[in-house]
C-alpha cells in the first residue's frame, strides 16, 4: 500500500534493514585453515554460544536468532518513554521463533512488497561484532570477511534487481586484502559496502581511515563509484570506559548510565569516523567518495559541523578545503526515528538525509512507514526525498 501522503505510486526506499545470518554464515566458503576462527560451542546450560578466535562473540546475547524478538519491540524504549524503569531485556517482552523472511530472499521479497519498500538495503546483524574480536589475527579476520561476502552474494545477491542491495562488509586491517576483495564485489555487482565506524586497529598498533596506507582502497572505491556505509556496531570504544571503572565490552540492551548518557557505542564513534575521514584528507584526495551512515542517528552531526567550522576559521591552512563544505557534499545520514528531523534540517540539506527502518529489529519500527510520523510537519517534498528519492539517486549513480 501507498500513503497518501507520499502520493500515488510512491515506494519507500529503506536504507537500513536487515537479515539475521544463518549457522554457516561465515563458514560455509571459509578457508579450513581459518575454520578455528568461528566455532559454535554448547555451554553446561545448554545455551549455543559463538567463538570468534578464542573469545565468546557477546554483543548478542543470542546469535542463533531463534528465538528473536518482534520487530520494533523497544521502539518507545528507544525513544526514552521508559516510564517503568524496566531493563530493554523485559520491555522486548516474548520472543518470537525466527521468521523465515528473515533469511530467505523470495519471501523477503513478498513482505517488501507488503510493506511498499521499492528498494531496501539489507545489512548483517551478528557481523557487525566480528572485527573487534579478531583485528589481532588479521588473515583469520579477511578470510572470514570473504567467506561472509560470498555467502551475502549466494543468499542475497549484492544487486540483483535493485529490490535487495546487500552490501559486503569490509575491513581494513590488511589493505592489500581488502582491495584484493574490493575488485572482485565491484565485478560481481555491488553498489554499496558497509565498514564498523572506528579506527583500523592490527597488531602492530592503530591507524587512521585516513591513512595513505588505505589510498588504493579509497581510490578503487571512488572510481566505481560505490557508496561506503558505516553502520552502527562494536566499534571497540568501550575500552574508552576502562579509565572510569566501566567493563569494557559491548553487549546489545545492557547498557550503563556512564555509555547511554555519552552515547559511547553510537555517537562518538561515529563523530570521530567522519572526522577523521574528512581532517586526515580522505575526501581531498579522492573527491568521487561518497560516504553514508546508517543506524548511527544524527544527533552528533549539528554538532560536529559546529566543531568543524570553528577549526577551519582557527587553522584553514592544515584543510585542503573547508570541512563543512567537504561534510555536506560527502556524507549522507540515516537518523534514528527518535531524532529531531526539524532539528537536523536547520544544519544539513534534505538531499543528504536517508531512511531507515531498522527493520525487523527490536529497535527499529514495526513497521517501515510508520517512520514517517516522525517527518509530520516538513514539507511534502522534504518526506518524498527522505523516504525514497533520495536513496534511489544515490543508488542510481553508483
Amino acid at each position: 500500500m501507498t500513503d497518501s501522503s507520499l502520493g500515488p505510486g510512491f515506494a519507500l526506499a529503506d536504507m537500513d534493514q536487515h537479515f539475521y545470518e544463518a549457522a554457516d554464515s561465515f563458514t560455509r566458503h571459509l578457508d579450513k585453515r581459518f575454520q578455528y576462527a568461528f566455532r559454535w560451542a554448547k555451554t553446561e546450560d545448554g545455551r549455543t554460544r559463538l567463538l570468534i578466535g578464542d573469545r565468546v562473540f557477546s554483543m548478542i546475547s543470542n546469535p542463533t536468532f531463534d528465538p528473536v524478538a518482534k520487530p520494533g519491540a523497544l521502539a518507545d524504549y528507544f525513544r526514552g518513554k521508559n516510564s517503568t524503569g524496566a531493563d530493554a531485556k523485559g520491555l522486548i517482552g516474548s520472543l518470537e521463533p525466527i521468521r523465515p523472511e528473515y533469511r530467505d530472499r523470495s519471501l523477503r521479497l513478498d513482505v517488501l512488497e507488503r510493506q511498499n519498500v521499492g528498494t531496501a538495503c539489507l545489512l548483517p546483524t551478528l557481523a557487525l561484532g566480528i572485527e573487534e574480536l579478531l583485528h589481532d589475527d588479521p588473515p583469520a579476520l579477511h578470510a572470514m570477511l570473504d567467506a561472509f561476502n560470498r555467502w551475502i552474494e549466494d543468499e542475497w545477491g549484492y544487486n540483483r534487481d535493485g529490490r535487495i542491495v546487500s552490501p559486503p562488509v569490509f575491513s581494513l586491517v590488511d589493505p592489500v586484502a581488502a582491495e584484493r576483495e574490493l575488485k572482485r564485489v565491484i565485478e560481481a555487482g555491488t553498489r554499496l559496502i558497509v565498514f564498523r565506524p572506528a579506527p583500523v586497529v592490527t597488531p602492530t598498533g592503530p591507524r587512521s581511515l585516513g591513512d595513505p596506507s588505505h589510498d588504493r582502497f579509497w581510490a578503487v572505491a571512488a572510481e566505481a563509484r560505490l557508496v561506503v556505509a558505516f553502520h552502527a556496531a562494536d566499534s571497540g570504544y568501550a575500552k574508552h570506559a576502562r579509565d572510569w571503572g566501566e567493563r569494557t565490552t559491548f553487549q546489545t540492551y545492557n547498557e550503563s548510565p556512564f555509555a547511554e548518557t555519552l552515547s559511547l557505542h553510537v555517537e562518538r564513534p561515529i563523530s570521530d569516523t567522519i572526522t577523521a575521514l574528512i581532517c586526515h584528507g580522505v575526501f581531498d584526495r579522492h573527491p568521487g567518495l561518497r560516504v553514508a551512515t546508517i543506524e548511527l542517528g544524527s544527533a552528533w552531526a549539528p554538532e560536529l559541523l559546529r566543531r568543524l567550522g570553528n577549526a577551519y576559521g582557527k587553522i584553514p591552512q592544515t584543510f585542503g578545503k573547508d570541512p563543512v563544505e567537504a561534510f555536506h557534499e560527502h556524507i549522507w545520514i540515516t537518523p534514528f526515528q527518535e531524532d529531531s528531523l526539524a532539528s537536523l534540517l536547520e544544519t544539513l540539506r534534505p538531499e543528504r538525509v536517508l531512511f531507515g527502518s531498522d527493520w525487523p529489529h527490536p529497535e527499529g519500527v514495526a513497521e517501515p512507514i510508520d517512520f514517517l510520523e516522525d517527518l509530520r510537519g516538513l514539507d511534502a517534498s522534504v518526506q518524498r526525498k527522505i523516504m525514497g528519492d533520495n536513496l534511489r539517486e544515490l543508488l542510481a549513480t553508483a
